[in-house]
């Protein structure tokens, strides 16, 4: 390990072992290689910024229950009857809490060995892939960044996938948000719409469809039951 790569970030306790601690290290090599690592920073925190505030609004659309909220909580997961509205608020405020607690260090290159550490094996086969978390990784909330991500659009209109999208579908599945599942031949907006309409349970924990509830705008919303 390089000295002048890495700077020491902290130690935190582990989610594994009782008692048992960690001491992370952060490569400081840009984490996209068309931005500074400062302007890295400065994008994701005003996109979570800006994320935060729509997470907010789904919650008060929630509790004011009109028809369009009505609508939107259909279409993305499937239902709208009262035990999964509340369940939905209730998450929605635990992810919202999540989100506004970001800070520049949860967002890293990805490395296995700290993804051991707080409980998760690492993937072999990351081709394609833009972001990924440890669920259970509750003490850190690490979200790890792959070259991927940084040649998304910044937001989700206009497009099936985004930075904005991205932070938002990894903070799901957190397991003190939804602890939400990526489940197979669900991704993207038309897959999410089918698996809401055939299978309500599973979109209710299906990260893309929660993601999209929260991102997804009216337009693009009738772009795709067509």
């Amino acid at each position: 390990m390089a000295q002048q790569d890495f700077f020491y970030l902290g130690t935190i306790v582990t989610n594994t072992i009782e008692g048992s601690t960690h001491e992370f290290f952060v490569d400081v090599d840009p984490i996209c290689e068309n931005m500074s690592n400062a302007a890295f920073r400065k994008k994701v925190l005003r996109l979570r910024d800006d994320a935060a505030v729509i997470v907010d609004q789904r919650i008060r659309e929630l509790a004011a229950w009109s028809q369009s909220a009505q609508a939107r909580m259909k279409l993305w997961i499937g239902n709208t009857d009262d035990l999964t509205r509340a369940d939905l608020i209730q998450k929605l405020r635990a992810l919202l809490i999540v989100m506004e607690g970001l800070e520049p260090k949860n967002f890293i290159r990805p490395d296995p060995e700290n993804e051991r550490v707080l409980g998760c094996v690492p993937s072999s086969d990351t081709r394609g892939e833009v972001a990924h978390v440890c669920g259970p990784d509750t003490a850190t909330h690490t979200i790890a960044i792959t070259r991927n991500f940084c040649d998304l659009p910044e937001t989700t209109a206009g497009t099936l996938s985004s930075m904005q999208l991205t932070i938002v579908h990894e903070c799901t599945h957190f397991y003190d948000t939804f602890a939400a599942l990526d489940y197979k031949n669900t991704y993207g907006p038309r897959l999410s719409l089918q698996l809401a309409e055939r299978e309500p349970d599973m979109a209710i924990k299906n990260a893309d469809n929660i993601a999209f509830y929260m991102a997804a705008s009216k337009a693009r919303c009738n772009t795709y039951l067509v």
